[in-house]
Formats: structure tokens, C-alpha cells, sequence
């Protein structure tokens, strides 16, 4: 079973926590990372790394209370982006530290219901009550008044790191760092996110470079990009006219790559 999340108990009263996947997913609930910090209750500090597309709500609030209840200090950092319930979770942090190309996504909760029309309007209720929940969370660290963190929320707002700054979500922004391979597993899961900038082609001088550039923008497979890869190989050591030019077989490789990358809504 694949877990959401890891720990790691260092020297000198420092714990290491990464988020890096769906949160609550897998059958892995909260509960169990809760007992797991439980254990490390004479720490002196966390640091806390995020990269995840969210996940379930409620986990995601009984880790947010832990993480908010301990002892230890916590220092938060978002690797790529912290959405959903993952932002949420965050704000559990004493020190939130940020890349400048990464991002934070705030929106209401979002839930499915089965049955008849009272069984619809007892979960829109939870739903609100659930909203105005998380809402609390981000009023209380950024100090920003009800009624826009409720709009922010209502319209699914990305915040880069200059905007999450600016509204006090997060303390101190950091060095850009290459974010595509880390954003790229989740990109399928959100109609509204950003878009990153697509490295210079100039900038792919070893075929490791290229293969990289097919997975990380294009969004293909690691054996397609393999198999593209060493299509324009053969087509390099190729002498027969009736083949395309090298050049012109890579540029028709990275213009199709990018499809993926270019039509997020």
C-alpha cells in the first residue's frame, strides 16, 4: 500500500514531514499519521514539506489540528503546490516559506451525495459548514476579512508566491526551483491550474535533456519519451533522403508534446 506521506526522525529534536501525494488517500487515513507524530512528542521542531493536489477534507483538518496542537514549532514550505485541503494544512505552520514559481489553491470543500432531496440539502449543509471551517483557518493566519476569503474560496483562487505574500499566506519567498516534474502528476486533477512557462528549447543539449523536456512539459509517459528518443537517434545516423531532417523531427516531437501542456482550462 503506497503511503501519502512520510517521517523522519533526525538528530537534535528535528522532524521531517513530506506531503507529497493525495492526502487520505490510498486507505491510509489520518489517524495513523496523527499517532505517528504523537510518538515524536519531545521535538523540538518540524519541518514540514508540501507538494499535493489535496485530498480528503476531513483528514485534512484532524492533521491540520495535530500539526496545530504540537508542541514543536513547525516550518512549513511548499515544494510545488499545496491545493486544497493541502493549503489548509499548511497554514498549521508557525513559518511558511515558498518558491517563487510555486502555488497555493484555495476553493470550497467539495463532496457527492446519493439519494433523495433531503439526503442533497443535508450535504450541501455539511458542505457550508465545512467551508466556513476552512475559511476560519485562513482568516486566523492571514487576517483577511470573511467575506473575501469567502470569495476567494467560492471562485478556486491560485495564488503564485508574490500573491500568497501579499495576502499573508505565507512569510518569506525563496528561490525558483525547477517545479514541472513535480507539478506535472497533478495536473489532471484541477480545470483552473496555472500554467507553467516551458523551458527554452535552446536549453536541451543532451538527449537526457530532451527525454526530460518530452515528460516533464509535454506531459508524455517515460516510455513514450523513450521511444520518441530514440526515434530521432535513428533518424540522426539516417543518411537516406527520403527520412526527415533530425531537426525537423524533433521540433514535430516537441510541438506535439506541448498539446498536453497547453490546453489546461
Amino acid at each position: 500500500m503506497k503511503n501519502w506521506y512520510s517521517i523522519k526522525n533526525k538528530a537534535d529534536g528535528v522532524l521531517d514531514i513530506s506531503l507529497h501525494e493525495e492526502i487520505g488517500m490510498f486507505g491510509i487515513e489520518a489517524s495513523k499519521f496523527i499517532a505517528d507524530i504523537r510518538k515524536e512528542d519531545d521535538i523540538k521542531s518540524i519541518n514540514l514539506s508540501i507538494n499535493s493536489p489535496g485530498g480528503s477534507v476531513f483528514d485534512g483538518l484532524a492533521i491540520y489540528n495535530a500539526l496545530k496542537s504540537h508542541p514543536a514549532k513547525v516550518y512549513g514550505h511548499v515544494e510545488g503546490i499545496a491545493a486544497s485541503a493541502a493549503s489548509f494544512i499548511l497554514m498549521a505552520s508557525d513559518v511558511i516559506t515558498m518558491p517563487e514559481n510555486a502555488f497555493i489553491m484555495v476553493h470550497n470543500a467539495q463532496g457527492g451525495a446519493m439519494g433523495d432531496a433531503d439526503d442533497l440539502r443535508d450535504m450541501a449543509e455539511v458542505l457550508e459548514k465545512v467551508t466556513n471551517q476552512i475559511a476560519n483557518i485562513y482568516i486566523k493566519r492571514t487576517g483577511i476579512e470573511s467575506e473575501a476569503i469567502i470569495e476567494m474560496m467560492k471562485v478556486e483562487t491560485w495564488m503564485n508566491s508574490a500573491d500568497a505574500l501579499e495576502n499573508g499566506f505565507i512569510d518569506t519567498v525563496t528561490d525558483s526551483v525547477d517545479i514541472a516534474a513535480r507539478l506535472s502528476p497533478f495536473s489532471n486533477h484541477f480545470k483552473n491550474m496555472p500554467l507553467q512557462d516551458d523551458p527554452e528549447i535552446e536549453d536541451i543539449k543532451t538527449v537526457t535533456d530532451y527525454e526530460r523536456y518530452l515528460r516533464d512539459v509535454g506531459g508524455l509517459s517515460k516510455r513514450l519519451a523513450q521511444e520518441l528518443t530514440s526515434r530521432g537517434k535513428v533518424v540522426l545516423r539516417s543518411d537516406s533522403v527520403e527520412e526527415p531532417s533530425a531537426l525537423s523531427l524533433v521540433l514535430a516531437a516537441l510541438d506535439k508534446a506541448k498539446i498536453p501542456a497547453t490546453t489546461q482550462q
